[in-house]
């Protein structure tokens, strides 16, 4: 999957100073978000077959490791604005699958609770997801330690490039396991 439209002499162009005609290095960038979107966009076909979206499935999985007490720190968790949040969560409400409940203290606080239906979408969209993951665990290496690698290397490259306010890596994602 090579990037195109890049300009002669630049990485990934069509030359790279040794030989006109001769492909330069992958750029970095494109190639990632090229293979991210294509394998997002996989997921997210599979996860529609389900009844779910990337969407519902992420706000669901935060949901279920360790229940962000507010819908701020909802948005927190799942990396998405507010507002953003706010609109997926009117959507799956509408579905039926949470419920958002106004503190008594403090009625601009809403928490989150999952629904019967959101727990029954919840199992449905996890075991397609499971399956999902070893599809790409098996394009990444025949063994575990070759998908922790991978993994890391990962997680280095995004610990690697200045926060722009997307805040810190959650923990216990690659880049920022214990050691």
């Amino acid at each position: 999957m090579r990037p195109s439209g890049l300009p002669d002499g630049e990485p990934g162009g069509t030359s790279t100073g040794t030989g006109a005609g001769r492909p330069g290095p992958l750029p970095v960038v494109p190639t990632m978000w090229q293979s991210v979107q294509r394998v997002m966009r996989a997921f997210d076909a599979l996860l529609s077959e389900h009844g779910g979206s990337w969407q519902v499935w992420h706000i669901l999985l935060a949901l279920h490791q360790g229940t962000p007490a507010t819908q701020r720190e909802l948005a927190h968790a799942v990396g998405i604005r507010e507002a953003t949040l706010t609109h997926h969560l009117r959507g799956m409400e509408d579905r039926g699958l949470v419920v958002r409940t106004r503190e008594e203290t403090n009625r601009r606080v809403q928490r989150i609770e999952v629904t019967e239906a959101g727990e029954t979408l919840y199992r449905e969209l996890k075991s397609a997801a499971i399956a999902f993951d070893r599809t790409l665990r098996r394009a990444i290496g025949a063994d575990e330690a070759a998908v922790d690698a991978f993994l890391d290397t990962i997680g280095r490259i995004a610990e690697s490039v200045p926060d722009r306010g997307n805040g810190p890596v959650p923990e216990g994602w690659p880049g920022n396991r214990p050691t």
